[in-house]
């Protein structure tokens, strides 16, 4: 610490030369908390480093080296070979490139404040933890999906008040807290969007005199959008508080899901026992087995809910633009994404490790579930609800006062409460009985529950989706007729492959109809359960179903298809696509189905005239023997900037880039940057790439 009492790298050192009382500088040093931004802060310092080489700031060699120098310090971070010093994240990043480069990271700063970079930065690490979040979020649903499925038609109580209530399938339990995660995932894309307009460019309250190409500048650090007004840009946190309350209710969610899982854990249910790796002993009691992780799950809930509060109280009393107060935001911010992560990644695996007890579950099946079928029964016969109510009500606090069940209250003293309940209606109520009359959704019946499991696991990417709604379709040679341009029209597409060709074994390869979107996703579900590939929705799937080849078996019985595998081509760009979804069921591995795939797709690329057709893969090998080549991703702007950066796997991504280069040397010109695909992002004209500091 130098003696004048200045923290190092101190930026205001030429205005308050006294430097800051040890007690202030406490308070004041926010590098504790956001030096977790280093990433975001060194992203953004490339990105700007280029928006003011466009000014004339910095010289071609001078960006070179700051580059080289940002280079050279996320290397020493990553390896804890460096440790930041300074008062904030900003001064301390600043501080070393300066000690790597000199003079070109002291023009780093240039048009900017620490009021938008902050801003700016905090949006950027938002925006992933926001898409972090919904990918955590989907995978506690799809183990919460794969107990509902793995638990059949076995039905248990359903509890009101915590009384005994009516039956319900116990899948239907579970998809209950699905359904209250699938709007947590809105919540969350929402607050997503919120943070995804970059502030960059408001200075400190009133604007940079700088002009250079912000768009650019934006799409090279992943915003969508642009901030209109500097006041409001330095010190809008509306984005932080949005994110803060949709992972407040989805704390609130986890918290009810984990109240349900412990009651079902203890004695009093006895539904299901957690599991060894998931579960904690007593210190004294040499019986006990704990259900610890939900009940940490219910503790840490209430840290979710209090970061929420903490920024809004912030917030409430500020004016507008930036005031120091709004340091705090960072710390609320992480705490939430910590333990949302925490809890995110052990409740799949917990809740997959409960041990069944389905002896407990039917215990749980008594006649108090039927009283209200009994009610109704006397409705069906003419009886007005109310009056319904009132008998049935009489008949079991009679049975109560007598201590046995209402069906075996005897014959005459029922008969005298009313003369509808006699031993043959009473003997008809059953559960099944009151299920099978509950079929629709949202009802708790079996034909709800399967229609629910079938939208979840679509929309999860898990299956084909919803039930198939019965239509009348033509058959193919109307479809193909009506496909092909009338006399006298010219067809505007390019000559994309439509043909049917006949492989081995009797499989068909063609391109995807409407009704193969459903063997698509079911195709995939494996993939997609196994992280190899990305969840599509179903929903999705429909939408671009064009883009699909697939490979199709005919059905045992001879009466439709079957689909095997599959692939697409994605365009990115004008002269770039993708192979995506590329998946062959595993019952069909080794016969070179992928290869015939990926061979349609590179036909549709050459009919479309792309110069490049790509793909993130880890089977390099297999790529390979079709024809492509490991390259750079950065050479790759297009996906990257388009595609990746909305990926909520981008920051640990493993996948390796392979090309296959329709045009001859574009690998090289890419490399080069000459070509349009390997050109960081459209620049502005000559003339405004030029414009200097407004003086």
């Amino acid at each position: 610490m130098p003696a004048d009492g200045r923290p190092p790298n101190a930026v205001w050192q030429g205005r308050i030369g006294s430097g800051l009382d040890p007690r202030a500088r406490a308070l004041n040093d926010s590098l504790p908390v956001d030096r977790r931004l280093w990433p975001e802060e060194l992203a953004l310092s490339r990105a700007y480093a280029r928006a003011i080489a466009e000014c004339g700031v910095l010289a071609p060699a001078e960006l070179d080296a700051l580059l080289a120098a940002c280079e050279a310090l996320e290397a020493d971070l990553v390896a804890g070979a460096v440790t930041l010093a300074g008062e904030d994240v900003h001064s301390a990043v600043e501080a070393e490139l300066v000690r790597r480069c000199g003079d070109p990271a002291r023009r780093l700063h240039t048009g900017r404040s620490r009021n938008d970079q902050v801003a700016t930065l905090l949006r950027m690490r938002l925006v992933r933890l926001c898409e972090e979040a919904v990918a955590g979020v989907r995978q506690l649903e799809c183990a919460l999906v794969g107990r509902a499925r793995a638990s059949g038609d076995r039905a248990v109580a359903a509890y009101t008040h915590l009384q005994p209530a009516q039956p319900v399938r116990l899948a239907h339990w579970w998809l209950a807290h699905v359904a209250a995660l699938e709007r947590d995932e809105a919540r969350l894309d929402n607050a997503r969007e919120a943070a995804d307009l970059m502030p960059l460019g408001a200075g400190a309250i009133a604007g940079t005199p700088l002009q250079y190409d912000r768009g650019a500048l934006a799409a090279r650090l992943g915003f969508s959008r642009l901030s209109i007004n500097s006041l409001d840009a330095v010190g809008d946190r509306d984005f932080a508080l949005e994110y803060l309350n949709a992972a407040a209710v989805l704390g609130i969610h986890l918290s009810r899901l984990a109240e349900d899982l412990v009651l079902w854990c203890s004695p009093g249910f006895g539904w299901y026992r957690p599991g060894d790796g998931f579960s904690t002993g007593s210190s004294l009691l040499p019986q006990k087995r704990n259900p610890d992780l939900f009940e940490l799950t219910r503790g840490k809930s209430a840290r979710l809910l209090a970061n929420a509060q903490r920024l809004a109280v912030v917030l409430k009393g500020l004016p507008s633009a930036y005031q120091k107060d709004l340091q705090e935001d960072k710390e609320a911010i992480f705490d939430t994404s910590d333990t949302l992560e925490a809890l995110l990644s052990a409740l799949p695996p917990a809740i997959e490790s409960l041990e069944e007890r389905p002896d407990r579950m039917e215990a749980t099946l008594t006649p108090d579930l039927l009283a209200v079928e009994l009610a109704d029964a006397l409705v069906e016969g003419g009886m007005p609800f109310r009056d319904a109510h009132e008998r049935v009500g009489r008949l079991w606090a009679g049975a109560e006062r007598a201590g046995v069940a209402p069906g075996e209250l005897p014959l005459t003293a029922r008969l005298a409460i009313a003369p509808e309940f006699t031993n043959e209606r009473l003997a008809g109520l059953s559960v099944e009985k009151s299920l099978a009359r509950r079929g629709r959704l949202p009802g708790a019946g079996s034909e709800s529950v399967a229609a629910q499991i079938a939208w979840h696991e679509g929309r999860l990417g898990l299956g084909p989706g919803e039930p198939p709604v019965h239509v009348v379709e033509p058959d193919t040679a109307e479809r193909e007729a009506a496909s092909r341009p009338r006399a006298g029209e010219k067809d505007a597409a390019p000559a994309v492959r439509n043909d049917t060709e006949i492989l081995a074994d009797g499989l068909l390869l063609r391109r995807a109809q409407p009704e193969d979107v459903r063997g698509i996703a079911s195709v995939m579900a494996d993939y997609v359960m196994k992280a190899v590939l990305l969840p599509r929705p179903v929903s999705e799937l429909y939408q671009c179903v064009r883009e699909f080849h697939v490979i199709v078996s005919q059905t045992e019985d001879g009466a439709g298809s079957e689909v095997v595998a599959c692939a697409a081509l994605r365009l990115l760009w004008s002269d770039l696509g993708e192979v995506r979804s590329l998946a062959v069921r595993p019952d069909c591995h080794g016969r070179g189905l992928g290869a015939k795939l990926v061979a349609r797709v590179l036909d549709d690329a050459r009919a479309f005239g792309l110069a490049r057709v790509i793909a993130l893969t880890r089977e390099v090998p297999f790529f390979e023997r079709s024809g492509f080549r490991v390259v750079d991703r950065e050479t790759l702007p297009r996906k990257v900037w388009t595609d990746c950066v909305r990926c909520p796997r981008r920051h640990a991504c493993d996948e390796v880039a392979v090309a296959f280069d329709l045009v001859p040397g574009l690998a090289e010109d890419a490399t080069r940057g000459r070509h349009a695909e390997g050109r960081p992002i459209p620049q502005g004209t000559p003339g405004e790439m030029s414009l200097r500091i407004v003086t």
